[in-house]
């Protein structure tokens, strides 16, 4: 791969990864209410879905895409409906501290959500289908090839996203300066979740 084909495949998925979508609403409303610890998890457990689906597309795992496509209709509707319900407490809980330590069964749920929302997306690996022909040939690309591709658009991603968080978390922290916002915090948040949840099921 060369700078050419690194820079410009980085600066795609900062910027995919940034959109306005499911996942960005998601990380908006877990670091405004948990803080950016919380939301950094759900965010990789986003970057290892796509790169599951851009995994496919490079070595052309056709088997893959022909046994998800059928169930996952019924994975978004599942999906869907936990994180409303996740949105639901999220709009129920007591405050979180930013700099309050979870524990780690808390960080592997927020790394299994993170996955879930990305994917039961597949709209990403249409995504990674029209892109990657721009840059390279796919039937040419090797192990070695396809694992510097990985590494370059997982680092383009986790660098967008983290930004993307960090700038929700510094937001948390203005609404913590108001005493009385605290609880509006949590409405707010619970409400993005839950929409979220509804997105991801009708889409």
């Amino acid at each position: 791969m060369d700078n050419y084909q690194f820079i410009s495949l980085l600066l795609i998925a900062v910027v995919f990864v940034i959109s306005p979508g499911p996942g960005t609403l998601a990380v908006f409303s877990k670091s405004l209410s948990q803080g950016f610890a919380s939301a950094f998890y759900l965010s990789f457990g986003m970057v290892l879905s796509d790169l599951v689906y851009l995994t496919a597309v490079i070595y052309s795992l056709d088997v893959f895409a022909e046994a998800i496509i059928p169930i996952m209709d019924i994975v978004k509707v599942l999906g869907g409906v936990y994180l409303i319900y996740l949105g639901f407490n999220t709009w129920h809980a007591n405050k979180i501290e930013p700099n309050q330590h979870l524990p780690n069964q808390a960080n592997t749920k927020e790394l299994s959500t993170g996955f879930l929302i990305g994917i039961t997306n597949p709209k990403v690996m249409v995504f990674y289908i029209a892109v990657l022909p721009a840059f390279m040939d796919l039937s040419q690309v090797n192990m070695t090839h396809g694992a510097q591709i990985l590494a370059t658009v997982g680092l383009g991603l986790l660098l967008g996203i983290s930004v993307f968080n960090f700038a929700a978390s510094k937001l948390r922290q203005l609404f913590d300066s108001h005493g009385s916002m605290g609880r509006r915090i949590h409405q707010i948040s619970g409400s993005i979740m839950m929409l979220v949840g509804v997105l991801l099921a009708l889409s």
